[in-house]
């Protein structure tokens, strides 16, 4: 299974709240503080159960997860069997 971009700003504006019209894919989503460690959760578990791949406790770091599109690459890379 896939995901896009605009799946993964959908769900953090419907499910976490955030306001994503302007949010640029590049932005940091995690340091800069638009979502804490309990929204990451929830995003991790989407994303895990949306593209059928495992985020290992080791995948999650700022160079993995901090914006979409750092989450996208590390989900092109887990599906490739890399992490």
């Amino acid at each position: 299974m896939s995901i896009t971009q605009q799946e993964i700003l959908d769900f953090m504006q419907t499910e976490l709240g955030i306001e994503t019209a302007t949010l640029d894919p590049s932005v940091p989503v995690f340091s800069s503080g638009v979502i804490d460690s309990f929204s990451l959760v929830s995003l991790i578990t989407f994303i895990e159960r949306k593209c059928g791949i495992t985020v290992d406790p080791i995948d999650v770091t700022l160079e993995n997860l901090d914006s979409v599109a750092l989450m996208l690459d590390f989900i092109a890379r887990k599906r490739e069997g890399h992490s």
